[in-house]
C-alpha cells in the first residue's frame, strides 16, 4: 500500500515513484509568487530540524506534478535556496540538504560586503599582520632557509619544539618535544584526531551549540555527537555522566577558555568536576583552547588547561589563527601517552603537518616576542569591541547587558525569537544592512528549541561599522522583546 500523496503522484505519472518523498510542503499554504513561498517553506524546514542534513530532497518534477505546479517554480525555489548555502546538487544524483556549517556565509572584504555590515564571518583581528610580515621576511634572510624549506626540518631541529613547550608553559601545560607535533590549524588537528582515536559511530560529548568546523569535520567521520546540557560555566558534569551511563561515550570535545559559539569561560572547579568524569569512564579528551592566551595571565581563577587533569587520555590544539594571524597556518598538538603513538602515526602519514617555513615563521615570533605581541594587541582590541558592544545594548536597551562568559571574547551570543527560522532571520537582518550567524549553524541537534545569534567582533570593520550594525541588531531584537523571557542571558 502506499500513502495517499504517493497514490496520487503514481496516479499523475502513470508509474510508481522509487520511495517515499522526503519532503511534502503543504499545497494548501501555497500563495503567489509559488517560488518564493517554496523558498520559505524549504528553509524552515530545514533550520527547524525537519529535514536534517543529507537528506536527499524529491526530484523537481516529482515535486512538481506533487505540488501540481510548473516544474520551473520548484527549479526557482532549489536554486535559491543553493544560493543561499542551504542546499546543493551531486548531478547525475540529485539534490540534498547541506549540513549547518555549509551553509553560505561571506568572506571578510574590509569589514563589509556589497556595503552590508559583517558580522557574522569569522574573523580574529587580524589587524596585526606587519608583525607577522616582520617575522616572515626574518627567516627569508636567515643562513639556512634551504633547510627550512626542506621537508623534515622542523622534525630534526628540536629548537622548535622547545619553543613551543616554552611558549604553551604559560598556559599552565608541562609537556616536552616527544608529546607535541605540529599542525597545521586546528580543524587539521581535529580531524587527525577524530580519525585515529574514533571509529565512525563512536559517541563524542559536546555542548549543544558548537563551532561549523567541528560539526563538519565529525560528520565527514562518521562521529556521533552527543549535545550535554550546559550552563553559563560549560557543560554541566553531572550531566556527562548520566548521559555516559545511559550510553557510553568514547570521548569529550571542548573549548574551556572561550567556547565557540557561546564565548562561555570554564572555571577551575569545573574543569576538575568535567576532568573526573573523564577519568572515571576511561574517555578521551579532546580540548581545543585557541583562546586561552588572551586571558589566562589575567584570570585568578586560572591554573591551566583541563588536560593537565587528564595527562594520559588528552590530545590539547591551539591554532595560531586565533592568537597570532590567520594567515599562519600552523599550530600546536599536545597528546597524552594512551593516545600519542596511534596520533602521530597517522599525522606522520596524513599530510597535517604544517609545513617547515610556517613552523619556522610561528617559532621566530614566539621567541622574538611577536606573538606576545599580537596577543597583547588582539586582548586590547578584543576587550574594546566588548565595551562597545555593551554601551550598545544599554543605549538601545536601557539598561547594561548581563553579558558571561570570556571578556576578551571575539564574538557574542544573544538569545533570539524561536519564531523566526534562521534563514529567515539572517535574511531580515541582511535586508537591513547587517550580516549575523544564526545558532542553526551551531546546533549539534537540529531541533534544538533554544535559538541565539553569534555575533562577530572581530573583522576588520571600523568601530563606528561595528557600533552601526551592533545597534540594528539590538534595535531588531527589541521589537521582538516580548520574546525574552526573564532575558536569559548565556
Amino acid at each position: 500500500m502506499f500513502p495517499e500523496n504517493d497514490r496520487e503522484l503514481r496516479n499523475k505519472r502513470g508509474n510508481v515513484p522509487e520511495m517515499p518523498m522526503s519532503w511534502r510542503p503543504d499545497r494548501t499554504n501555497l500563495t503567489r509568487p509559488i517560488y518564493m513561498t517554496l523558498t520559505r517553506m524549504l528553509e524552515a524546514d530545514i533550520s527547524s530540524g525537519r529535514l536534517s542534513p543529507g537528506t536527499k530532497l524529491p526530484g523537481q518534477r516529482d515535486l512538481a506534478d506533487y505540488l501540481d505546479v510548473n516544474m520551473t517554480t520548484v527549479t526557482r525555489a532549489y536554486k535559491m535556496c543553493q544560493e543561499k548555502g542551504l542546499v546543493y546538487a551531486v548531478p547525475g544524483s540529485g539534490t540534498y540538504v547541506s549540513s549547518p556549517s555549509q551553509a553560505f556565509l561571506p568572506d571578510l572584504k574590509g569589514g563589509t560586503v556589497d556595503g552590508v555590515i559583517d558580522l557574522g564571518s569569522d574573523a580574529f583581528f587580524d589587524q596585526c599582520n606587519d608583525i607577522v610580515a616582520s617575522a616572515v621576511k626574518k627567516v627569508a634572510v636567515s643562513s639556512d632557509i634551504e633547510n627550512i624549506m626542506g621537508t623534515s626540518i622542523y622534525e630534526t631541529r628540536m629548537a622548535y619544539r622547545s619553543t613551543a613547550v616554552n611558549w604553551l608553559r604559560n598556559l599552565g601545560l608541562k609537556t616536552d618535544g616527544d608529546h607535541l607535533f605540529f599542525v597545521s590549524g586546528s580543524r587539521s588537528a581535529v580531524d587527525l584526531a577524530l580519525s585515529a582515536l574514533f571509529v565512525p559511530g563512536d559517541r563524542v560529548a559536546t555542548e549543544p551549540f558548537i563551532s561549523r568546523s567541528f560539526l563538519e569535520v565529525a560528520r565527514l567521520r562518521g562521529i556521533i555527537l552527543v549535545p550535554v546540557p550546559s550552563d553559563r560555566y560549560g557543560m554541566i558534569p553531572e550531566e556527562l555522566d548520566r548521559i555516559h551511563r545511559k550510553n557510553p561515550l568514547a570521548g569529550v570535545y571542548l573549548m574551556p577558555s572561550c567556547s565557540d559559539p557561546t564565548a562561555s569561560s570554564m572555571p577551575e572547579m569545573r574543569k576538575k568536576a568535567i576532568a573526573g568524569v573523564i577519568l572515571r569512564r576511561s574517555l578521551i579528551l579532546l580540548e581545543n583552547d585557541p583562546f586561552a592566551f588572551f586571558s589566562a595571565d589575567l584570570d585568578p581563577d586560572y591554573q591551566g588547561p583541563v588536560s593537565r587533569h587528564v595527562p594520559g587520555r588528552s590530545v590539547y590544539i591551539i591554532s595560531g589563527a586565533e592568537s597570532v594571524s590567520t594567515g599562519l597556518s600552523a599550530g600546536f598538538m599536545v597528546a597524552g601517552d594512551l593516545v600519542r603513538k596511534p596520533l602521530f602515526r597517522a599525522g606522520d602519514v596524513s599530510g597535517t603537518r604544517a609545513s617547515a617555513l610556517s613552523s619556522a615563521v610561528y617559532a621566530e615570533l614566539i621567541s622574538g616576542g611577536g606573538a606576545g605581541e599580537i596577543v597583547r594587541k588582539k586582548r586590547r582590541l578584543a576587550a574594546a569591541a566588548n565595551n562597545r558592544f555593551e554601551s550598545c545594548f544599554e543605549r538601545v536597551w536601557g539598561r547594561p547587558p548581563e553579558v558571561n562568559g570570556n571578556p576578551f571574547s571575539f564574538y557574542r551570543w544573544l538569545p533570539a525569537d524561536n519564531r523566526v527560522s534562521g534563514p529567515e532571520m539572517e535574511k531580515k537582518l541582511e535586508e537591513m544592512g547587517v550580516k549575523v550567524a544564526h545558532s542553526w549553524r551551531y546546533a549539534v541537534d537540529p531541533g534544538n528549541g533554544n535559538v541565539y545569534l553569534r555575533i562577530t567582533l572581530a573583522g576588520r570593520h571600523s568601530a563606528m561599522q561595528l557600533e552601526s550594525g551592533l545597534e540594528t541588531i539590538f534595535r531588531y531584537l527589541k521589537e521582538r522583546k516580548d520574546t525574552y523571557e526573564n532575558n536569559k542571558w548565556k
